[in-house]
């Protein structure tokens, strides 16, 4: 069931808070319950003009970087829907039974393939039903066997290989609405000079940076930096938000700090963080905090009440807002 609740605009609005997780095995089973009120609320911050209640299409994307890929080139014409709930880890979460069926009320599914088992499985069932247009974003974009793992999947924390994401996200809303092709091209377009001036902007970082390293004390998602920047991402836990660190894993990183003369520790702020805090007071450090855009957050992440997110964060903003000053700090560009 749905409702269709309307912000000021007259936007139409659907509630992710009300997904709730189980495993990705249920996939099929229908829906219980209804869509409510979200505070993302599509008014578009980029180059695409917000979704109303007058679009014609729903997209549905798998998390929020490739919610807001949507957006942005969606522009008016369609509604971009983000599946994984605020306060939620994109790389964590699994939604509720039903969701194959919700989707396919739907006119387009944007995923990611191996990030995720229930996206691959969505998809797989999606193109089955051959009603709903399956746009994978990565298609096309080579994984890389990155110093935390093999076959990383996390291209979307490289701003030049987001470009490609959303050119293939603007084929396949065309695929859903050719009249309107143009308009996809022209919005991808211009969001893709953004993204390009995001990466001149972390290079200059990078090249005025005293160090070269940094260590982040939550899951390691950040490895696409390395190979895009040549940032040394040092992390005692693995690619996956479950993983635990052992204690000699954080000893290795404690000696590695002191003998780099590193002063922050990073953390993930989707994910709780006592291991960065604690580490962070070992070595004397300061925390601070990284987005994988991977987590919308209305307010501030737990571990730290200085900083303050908003719920309808685009790309741009989890770069510029977070990700950018961090890294300056931590690298000693300032």
């Amino acid at each position: 069931m749905r409702s269709d609740p309307s912000n000021g605009n007259g936007s139409r609005l659907v509630s992710r808070r009300n997904f709730t997780a189980v495993t990705a095995g249920a996939l099929t089973v229908g829906l219980a319950g209804c869509f409510g009120d979200d505070p993302q609320d599509d008014e578009g911050d980029g180059t695409g003009d917000a979704t109303d209640g007058d679009a014609e299409f729903t997209v549905f994307a798998s998390m929020p970087a490739v919610w807001d890929f949507v957006r942005q080139t969606a522009g008016e014409h369609m509604e971009a829907i983000d599946l994984v709930p605020v306060g939620e880890h994109g790389h964590d979460w699994t939604p509720r039974p039903g969701i194959v069926q919700e989707i396919d009320e739907g006119d387009g599914f944007v995923y990611l393939r191996d990030f995720a088992s229930w996206q691959d499985d969505a998809a797989d069932q999606l193109e089955e039903r051959d009603d709903v247009v399956v746009i994978e974003a990565s298609e096309g974009i080579d994984f890389f066997d990155s110093p935390a793992e093999d076959n990383d999947e996390h291209w979307w924390m490289d701003p030049v290989e987001c470009q490609h994401g959303v050119e293939n996200i603007a084929d396949g809303l065309a695929e859903i609405d050719p009249d309107n092709a143009d308009d996809y091209e022209a919005n991808a377009a211009a969001f893709n000079e953004e993204l390009e001036a995001l990466n001149d902007d972390i290079h200059e970082v990078v090249d005025r940076a005293e160090l070269e390293d940094v260590v982040v004390a939550t899951h390691d998602s950040f490895q696409w930096w390395n190979r895009r920047y040549g940032i040394n991402v040092h992390s005692p836990v693995g690619t996956s938000p479950d993983d635990a660190a052992s204690p000699g894993d954080v000893e290795a990183i404690e000696e590695l700090i002191e003998e780099i003369g590193i002063e922050h520790v990073l953390y993930d702020v989707g994910e709780p963080a006592p291991l960065a805090e604690s580490l962070a007071d070992e070595v004397d450090a300061e925390i601070l905090p990284l987005s994988p855009i991977e987590t919308q957050i209305d307010g501030s992440p737990e571990v730290d009440p200085t900083v303050e997110m908003e719920a309808d964060w685009g790309y741009v903003d989890h770069f510029r807002e977070i990700n950018l000053p961090t890294l300056e700090t931590a690298l000693r560009a300032e």
